[in-house]
């Protein structure tokens, strides 16, 4: 997943966390390189020359006869374009004249904003630092001493993202927090420009892989006004990754394809392109290769044309993946070739990319014949799967905090709500309960009526589902089928190959290699446990049957029944399981026993019946 500014385009796996509402805070990201998983990249600031301007003229002037409403935009644009790289003496010197000015103009918003500035100041030419931190604080206190509401919420959101931006992500949950509570007091409607607050919220939630609540808040920010279309085409497209990120791939090639006419529709080919590698995406992520590759490929040119080096990345890397699965060797070797061009272009974020390219080196040094090669790469990635694994862990760790602090600060409002409840008189409370009471049964009433009718409507779309993602699941089972067979006759060509070095005398290191690709290829827990739930999607009920019907039978002769349940031989199952085919037909002597079977009776029979 990749992160931009204001758009970036060819991000297709990206969320729209970086997308900002305001040009100053827009600028103030932009010096930040952002680093991420499921949340913030983690930024730099390397400290800028400040170059001193002692003699440089106060500009300030010309807000007077700017209108009110445009007071503090005209102060920004002055402030960032004059002063934001000054010295920090000359700085505070005039934003202080900006200070006098706002008290003679009795302009209370733009005081307030002048605070603002000053954490503005420091934290783009210091990075996350206390000054930052004291301003931010100054600006919130003055809202709340002089009654702007608003702004107290503004700030508040701003003082966020400054915590986000640096990935102190607990803190940034908490004020995050405090701004929702203060504009839900506010009222949405009655908050300008909420679409994009909420878009902040959501974005930090996916940020974090808090994907329940990024959703709720994109769906509450496109019911509102979006004033630019790639705005809110971002957040449609960023709805369909959390169901993408679920496997809920229906929702997701739904959504993705809504994204892609709206980009036609506004003839905005960045983001097509964008939509065309998300709906790729899920068509590989099923399996389905076909369907997948010329969306891939229109990914892959479009990455290259706007110079996004880990989006094309991750598209080659796809593209390689389908070329083994395709046997076009010669096309992979190319495709890796340029993977390893791009990596090397990123400088963060390509840990999980890293290891995924390992992988496929593996595989097509296996399909080559370089079996030492693809000795060696299978070892490079398993160490890189161990490292994301330790990586996942912190990121849960993380999570469980952010949970912590989302518990707490429901708690105290919860808290703050039950004390405002005392403090009614008991006749308000009984008449408003009554009151509350007669609306409840209304609504309960109203809800079964409509409950019933989506209920209906429910079970209609779920069949298509289920219909679909059976299909899906068939095709996906016959896929798998096909790499067992391509797995067997490897795993054949190895032995062969072992045999032949014993006959030869050769060296014992050679044999250990083979021998340990062979292990690589054998039907582990791992394995089992990812075919098994690919089987039982499209064989619903077997393994339950089995069960019952055949109570005898153990887990080993579970998985011996379902490899004959795809018509396996015994060879290939032998190869699968790493046993001989005398110790495979040993355990079908045993299974007719368990199964009672006749001698009339065939296991293969029986369980394609079955």
């Amino acid at each position: 997943m990749r992160y931009h500014i204001t758009y970036s385009p060819g991000n297709n796996d990206v969320s729209c966390f970086t997308k900002l509402n305001y040009p100053w805070l827009c600028e103030l990201m932009l010096i930040a390189v952002f680093a991420l998983s499921v949340g913030f990249r983690s930024t730099c600031y390397a400290k800028q020359q400040i170059v001193s301007t002692k003699n440089q003229t106060n500009l300030f002037k010309p807000i007077p006869t700017s209108p009110a409403s445009q007071r503090v935009i005209t102060a920004w644009t002055i402030y960032k374009t004059n002063y934001r790289r000054i010295s920090a003496d000359d700085a505070m010197s005039m934003l202080d004249s900006l200070t006098l000015l706002a008290r003679d103009l009795g302009d209370q918003q733009l005081e307030c904003a002048v605070y603002e500035m000053r954490a503005d100041y420091y934290s783009v030419n210091y990075g996350f630092n206390k000054n930052g931190i004291y301003y931010y604080d100054q600006a919130i206190y003055y809202a709340q001493k002089h009654q702007l509401k608003l702004e107290e919420g503004l700030y508040l959101h701003r003082k966020a993202l400054y915590y986000a931006l640096f990935k102190r992500n607990t803190a940034a949950c908490r004020y995050f927090l405090d701004a929702q509570e203060i504009f839900s007091k506010i009222g949405f409607d009655k908050v300008p420009n909420i679409a994009l607050y909420l878009w902040d919220f959501a974005s930090f939630y996916y940020s974090i892989g808090d994907y329940d609540d990024c959703k709720i808040y994109l769906s509450q920010a496109l019911k509102y006004n979006i004033p630019r279309v790639r705005d809110k085409i971002s957040m449609t497209n960023t709805i369909g990754l959390v169901y993408r990120n679920y496997e809920e791939y229906t929702q997701a090639l739904t959504i993705f394809n809504q994204v892609l006419h709206m980009a036609i529709a506004g003839r905005d080919t960045a983001w097509a392109g964008i939509a065309n590698g998300n709906i790729g995406s899920v068509y590989f992520m099923q399996k389905q290769y076909t369907k997948a590759l010329p969306y891939i490929q229109t990914d892959y040119r479009v990455s290259l044309k706007y110079r996004e080096t880990l989006n094309a990345a991750i598209a080659q890397l796809r593209l390689a993946h389908i070329s083994l699965e395709t046997n076009q060797l010669n096309q992979a070797k190319i495709q890796i070739s340029g993977i390893d061009t791009l990596l090397r272009q990123q400088k963060t974020n390509v840990l999980q990319y890293q290891a995924d390219l390992y992988k496929i080196k593996a595989i097509y040094y296996e399909r080559t014949g370089d079996l030492k090669q693809a000795l060696v790469f299978r070892q490079k990635y398993e160490a890189f799967k161990d490292s994301l694994i330790k990586q996942d862990n912190i990121a849960a760790v993380d999570r469980v905090s952010l949970q912590w602090e989302k518990d707490k600060h429901l708690i105290q409002l919860n808290q703050i709500k039950a004390n405002a409840q005392v403090a009614a008189t008991q006749m308000t409370f009984i008449i408003g309960l009554l009151g509350l009471l007669l609306i409840a049964s209304i609504l309960i009433y109203r809800r079964r009526i409509l409950r019933v009718k989506k209920d209906k409507e429910i079970l209609i779309s779920q069949k298509s589902n289920v219909d679909e993602d059976l299909k899906n699941a068939t095709t996906a089972l016959i896929i798998y089928t096909k790499s067992l067979r391509n797995k067997n006759e490897l795993i054949e060509q190895f032995r062969k190959k072992v045999e032949q070095l014993q006959a030869n005398a050769h060296n014992e290191a050679e044999i250990e290699k083979l021998n340990n690709l062979v292990q690589t290829h054998i039907m582990t827990d791992e394995t089992w446990n990812e075919f098994k739930k690919l089987f039982g999607k499209v064989h619903t009920k077997f393994f339950y049957n089995l069960s019952v019907k055949y109570p005898k039978i153990s887990v080993t002769d579970t998985r011996l029944l379902s490899l004959v349940k795809l018509g396996l031989n015994n060879r290939e199952m032998a190869n699968m399981l790493g046993i001989t085919v005398e110790g495979i037909k040993k355990a079908k002597q045993r299974l007719r026993k368990k199964m009672d079977l006749t001698e009339e009776e065939d296991i293969d029979t029986a369980i394609a019946e079955f």
